[in-house]
């Protein structure tokens, strides 16, 4: 499993960074973008190579807080805004997973996943790491963050942020809860609910999107959503999980690499001066993510199909209305990567950095044993064929006011319109408060929360903070190893 992580994540992050150094070429600031980019990257090959508990987190966190500086490059007020929304659910995330790791360290010593794949973890513990590693999969409520760092990253983060970052929380899921052990139908249910939901909460407010990038990030949470179910599947069906587990891993390196090369396929579309053979790429990618025939998507799909229970045969259902549902949003897709400027001639480094993992997820279908049946299923493409026909009736004329709709919600959905209307409830000063702090009276007391937040922001207290946390860890998992 963790050789196909690796596998797909190595080729990410080499494209990406092929793609990087030819299109951030002239940026003044490319230095401090290589910085974080090998900073995160490190930590995502640190998260796969790991063994244990402990090291995982580590690798986890790194790799999480280093992003930070790939959403916030362009120092744009958009791209400040997305990178402080990030880094806030990142710590979050960590926090959860955290609090997890020691409550489990404080029942066993061993750290291992050998040994923790023999554990029974109890419900608080499974809610954290459920959370913890939820947001990072952009679970409905979790992922305020998503519709806004992949748009205001560069496109070569985008590209690693969608493809090998997001498959973390999923190698999380797989190494930490208790697949295919008894006793977790519960859980299996909730994630299931929780899955499908998230498949056409991402499709129904991905389309209401007017930026391509953005509606690629709600494409991601969709397609982490039917993820998700699976996860549901392999605890509510103990027995099945073994095959589900090749399902996951499988339908995640399908993901990174079609969702990578998407992101850097639509720039690269641009750059080269719209062309009709990079539109056509956009098409064969979009189409594979959507699970036509004789795609990687495809091939994942009909995987996916074959590993359900005998008694949710009603899944294979949904899983039809979400495949008409993704091809419905890349639809929108195609028509959005058409508009905006042309750019800059893209260089030779730049196409072939582009076509690595586009290249890679293609010929997938290909390198399987089982010849390609599973590749021309009928039952499969009638979902395909009816969202192409609904995408096109969605372009005639009486269907204008439908269409004014769009635009209307803006990235980060349902919690992004109820804090706007929180916002504009709540005052904007302390000093505001009715009735604040009377009895100290004084504007210097009532203002220092925020002169303290600003001293505890400055680069030198937060940096000493960061090293301090940095150091125990590391000495902790010193004396672990010691012991």
């Amino acid at each position: 499993t963790t050789r196909v992580f690796l596998l797909g994540g190595a080729l990410l992050w080499f494209a990406a960074a092929l793609y990087a150094r030819d299109t951030l070429a002239d940026d003044p600031q490319a230095g401090r973008f290589r910085l974080f980019f090998l900073l995160a990257m490190a930590g995502n090959f640190q998260l796969i190579l790991a063994r244990d508990a402990l090291g995982f987190y580590l690798g986890f966190a790194l790799m999480g807080l280093a992003a930070y500086g790939l959403v916030a490059h362009r120092r744009s007020v958009g791209a400040r805004r997305a990178a402080r929304v990030y880094l806030i659910w990142a710590v979050l995330g960590e926090l959860l997973l955290f609090v997890a790791l020691v409550l489990i360290a404080a029942a066993t010593p061993d750290l291992r996943f050998d040994t923790l794949h023999q554990r029974t973890l109890p419900d608080g513990v499974l809610l954290l790491l459920v959370l913890g590693f939820g947001i990072k999969l952009a679970l409905p409520g979790l992922h305020l963050w998503l519709p806004l760092a992949y748009p205001a990253a560069p496109t070569a983060a985008a590209a690693v942020l969608s493809g090998a970052m997001i498959n973390a929380g999923v190698l999380g899921w797989l190494q930490f809860l208790p697949l295919g052990a008894a006793g977790y139908a519960g859980w299996g249910g909730a994630l299931l609910a929780v899955g499908l939901g998230a498949a056409f909460y991402g499709v129904l407010f991905g389309l209401l999107q007017r930026s391509a990038k953005t509606v690629l990030a709600y494409s991601s949470m969709s397609q982490m959503g039917l993820l998700t179910a699976a996860f549901g599947l392999a605890l509510a069906a103990p027995a099945q999980a073994p095959a589900l587990l090749g399902v996951i891993t499988l339908y995640a390196l399908h993901h990174g690499l079609a969702k990578g090369a998407l992101f850097l396929a639509l720039d690269a579309h641009h750059r080269s001066g719209k062309p009709l053979w990079t539109l056509a790429l956009l098409v064969v990618l979009a189409a594979s993510l959507a699970g036509a025939p004789f795609t990687s998507g495809a091939l994942a799909k009909a995987a996916y199909k074959d590993a359900l229970p005998p008694d949710w045969s009603w899944v294979m259902g949904v899983l039809a209305a979400s495949t008409l549902a993704t091809t419905l949003l890349m639809v929108r897709f195609l028509r959005l990567a058409r508009q905006g400027p042309a750019r800059s001639r893209l260089s030779l480094a730049g196409t072939a950095a582009m076509l690595l993992p586009a290249g890679t997820g293609l010929m997938l279908p290909w390198m399987q044993a089982g010849g390609v049946g599973p590749l021309v299923d009928p039952a499969a493409a009638w979902p395909i064929a009816a969202g192409l026909g609904i995408g096109a009736a969605l372009l005639w004329r009486p269907l204008v006011p439908l269409r004014r709709a769009v635009g209307s919600v803006p990235p980060g959905d349902l919690p992004a319109l109820l804090w706007g209307v929180l916002r504009r409830r709540l005052p904007r000063r302390p000093t505001e408060l009715p009735g604040h702090l009377p009895s100290l009276g004084s504007q210097a007391v009532a203002d220092w929360p925020t002169r303290y937040e600003a001293r505890l922001r400055t680069w030198p207290v937060a940096g000493l903070v960061w090293l301090t946390v940095l150091l125990g860890l590391t000495l902790t998992a010193l004396s672990g190893a010691g012991g």
